[in-house]
């Protein structure tokens, strides 16, 4: 039986240009950071996993890749749930939510994409098989404060195959004026908002997530996400309560148990976790968990094609997945990642044949996308005024 021989970390760093200027009401986005888990066995095959954190911290994953290493590193490639269960369990006393499951949800998808390789089989295949041939997906990105590049972005996305947007909030005060230009000049294409206030350093009051609710109902989006902090459950509730939109989150959540008491409050109309921090052991008991409380699921995965493939193979086998995501920030990186180009077709992904993830790792990406760890102003700590109306 094949066991592992490495568990190791690489980062890369996409510098966008000085033409493309992504910004959202957290921050500013101007790298596009890649951080990967890849586990080797000794037949010298390897899987490929993503770990979400990685965009927002360097060095504490790399002490993370180590300590789970030590644990890994001899023990059977093929028993990814005793994997998961061994690197909980030894680290259960500091480490029920945080970087730590994240890091574990990054090589639980590097074991899945390894044995998919080993077996030659797609991972949907070991996570039981298909419940539908396709899945629908959408662009993710609409990092802008103006109508003309959120638009010429959104006809990119309708070029490279996609029927659904998702826009971020900028401004509380823009938010709605730029997506009535949107509807209007996009009325085929269906959108999505993201508030992002889930991991805003000074987030607004629920009161200003309850007006823009309301003001946002008319105009059809499918849902409205991320409306307040993520820690504040009685505030998603109350946000919820006030407005016949979707409501949904929350990405940072990693565990079943963090969800649970959101889904006894009905906090979420739309249950979202981040495929690359739960991995597919925690995520499928999370979509199970939502399924209970008749709650369907979007997965997140705002990182490169490792993510967003390990969140088309879990909405093939969920029954109670809508939809995907796809982070559509201008770069090479996914196209690279990938065994063959993804292109949707009417707003869908074919179930894929290739082994695994159906992703790869070329050493040669190391030297051309550096990384030179330094800090992010994705999410800015800027002194900021509380928004309040």
């Amino acid at each position: 039986m094949p066991t592992i021989t490495n568990v190791e970390a690489l980062f890369l760093r996409y510098k966008f240009p000085s033409s493309i200027h992504y910004e959202y009401s957290g921050g500013l986005v101007e790298n596009q950071d890649v951080a990967l888990v890849r586990v080797t066995c000794d037949t010298g095959e390897y899987g490929l996993g993503e770990i979400t954190f990685g965009e927002y911290c360097y060095e504490p994953i790399l002490g993370l890749i180590e300590h789970f290493k030590t644990l890994l590193v001899g023990q059977s490639a093929m028993e990814i749930n005793r994997a998961w269960e061994r690197m909980y369990g030894a680290s259960v006393f500091w480490n029920r939510q945080g970087v730590g499951i994240g890091v574990m949800g990054g090589i639980n998808l590097a074991m899945y994409d390894l044995v998919g390789k080993l077996l030659d089989v797609p991972v949907y295949q070991l996570l039981g098989g298909l419940t539908r041939s396709r899945s629908r997906i959408y662009a993710s990105n609409g990092l802008f404060g103006e109508a003309e590049p959120l638009i010429t972005d959104a006809k990119r996305a309708r070029a490279f195959g996609f029927t659904i947007y998702k826009m971020r909030v900028v401004t509380a005060d823009t938010i709605i004026p730029l997506v009535a230009a949107f509807k209007k000049e996009m009325p085929e294409m269906d959108l999505i908002v993201d508030a992002v206030q889930g991991s805003c350093a000074v987030p607004w009051s629920v009161a200003v997530a309850k007006r823009l609710a309301k003001e946002l109902e008319p105009h059809g989006v499918l849902w409205f996400e991320e409306p307040c902090r993520v820690e504040n459950l009685e505030g998603y509730a109350e946000i919820r309560q006030s407005t016949s939109m979707n409501i949904a989150g929350a990405e940072s959540l990693p565990t079943a148990l963090a969800f649970q008491p959101y889904l006894e409050r009905g906090a979420f109309g739309l249950v979202q976790f981040d495929i690359a921090t739960s991995g597919f052991t925690e995520g499928t008991r999370i979509a199970s968990l939502a399924a209970l409380h008749q709650r369907p699921m979007a997965p997140h995965s705002w990182g490169s094609i490792v993510s967003a493939m390990a969140g088309l193979h879990f909405a093939l086998v969920t029954p109670n997945c809508a939809i995907t995501e796809y982070s559509f920030m201008d770069h090479p990186l996914n196209d690279r990642l990938s065994v063959e180009p993804i292109r949707p077709k009417n707003g869908y992904l074919d179930a894929p044949k290739t082994p695994g993830l159906g992703v790869k790792f070329d050493e040669a990406l190391l030297e051309e996308f550096p990384y030179v760890p330094t800090p992010n102003p994705m999410v800015s700590a800027d002194e900021a005024d509380i928004q309040l109306t």
